[in-house]
């Protein structure tokens, strides 16, 4: 097992000497059990004529199938360790900035409370970094909206989330209980940049519907957006479940809009193998603890609410 997993090393980093440096042997020494094995597979693993180092055929491969027996031996080697147990460890998560920080916080909170020996780590990047986060092992899994069907990634659905109206309290639409989207045509509006989904998804709504606003300013975070809200009398379409704090305290006023645009949040783990798993325990039990708690409504007091399992969905 330790040759497999140095060999798979050696696949990702396209590197010996850095192979060797992750598990502590001489570059030398690597080598030489690389060679042993190729000898014993009757085959060449590696082409050593180019720099960086490529993969053959066979190679390739061989990493593929090293990658499901790893993690194959480690779910079996966790499940024998955790029998009568519970899970612990620490578990990272990389979530978009728009996943909603304070229910996170929440999510975790509770967690953590109820699993004494495992704890979150939750970092917030761009939807591109927080995917290649998980390609590359740097976290267990990651919170996207609009998941696509990416190469070694599998999605489990988490939940749709209502996008509305928000504005500041002083705004003329701030009384209003719905917004029809044909109302926002001309109006100043601050949204998403179009590098992200959600940006582009929000600019095929208005396409859709004919409506063109006056799009004055446009930010990657969720966060900034708000802020901006609050000054001015722009307006912005914002997941509903991002906006509950600044409504309770009254900085921000939100409208229910017609027709209904939703957005799709998804947690996203690297490809299990046929017979493996994607999670170790702590990160298994803390995604079936996000799915059953971030799925759920919210109300206006910030609390969780039990929710409807018809959001959940089964992994694609």
């Amino acid at each position: 097992m330790q040759t497999l997993r140095l060999f798979a090393d050696v696949a990702r980093c396209h590197s010996l000497s850095q192979a060797a440096e992750v598990h502590g042997i001489s570059q030398s020494a690597a080598s030489q059990r690389i060679g042993q094995l190729e000898k014993k597979l009757e085959v060449t693993l590696l082409d050593r004529s180019v720099r960086p180092l490529e993969l053959t055929p066979a190679g390739k491969l061989f990493a593929q199938g090293c990658e499901e027996l790893i993690s194959r031996y480690d779910h079996l080697a966790s499940k024998v360790a955790g029998l009568g147990k519970k899970p612990q460890g620490v578990v990272r998560v990389m979530a978009i900035y728009s996943a909603g920080i304070d229910l996170l916080c929440r999510v975790r909170q509770q967690f953590e409370s109820e699993y004494g020996k495992v704890s979150v780590e939750i970092r917030y990047e761009r939807p591109e970094h927080v995917y290649n986060a998980v390609r590359e092992h740097e976290c267990d899994m990651g919170i996207v909206s609009y998941p696509e069907r990416w190469s070694k990634v599998d999605t489990i659905p988490l939940r749709d989330e209502e996008m509305v109206v928000v504005c500041n309290t002083g705004h003329p639409l701030a009384q209003s209980q719905t917004v029809c989207v044909s109302e926002l045509q001309g109006r100043e509006m601050v949204t998403f940049d179009t590098d992200l989904p959600v940006g582009r998804r929000i600019r095929e709504y208005f396409k859709d519907n004919g409506v063109k606003p006056r799009i004055s300013n446009v930010f990657d975070n969720i966060d900034t957006i708000k802020g901006a809200l609050t000054v001015t009398e722009q307006l912005s379409i914002l997941p509903r479940r991002t906006v509950i704090r600044e409504v309770t305290a009254g900085s921000l006023a939100m409208v229910m809009m017609t027709p209904t645009l939703l957005r799709p949040l998804g947690v996203i783990c690297r490809r299990r193998s046929r017979n493996g798993s994607a999670f170790s325990p702590a990160a298994q039990a803390f995604v079936d603890f996000l799915v059953a708690h971030a799925g759920s409504e919210v109300g206006l007091d910030g609390q969780i609410q039990p929710g409807s399992s018809a959001l959940m969905g089964t992994e694609k």
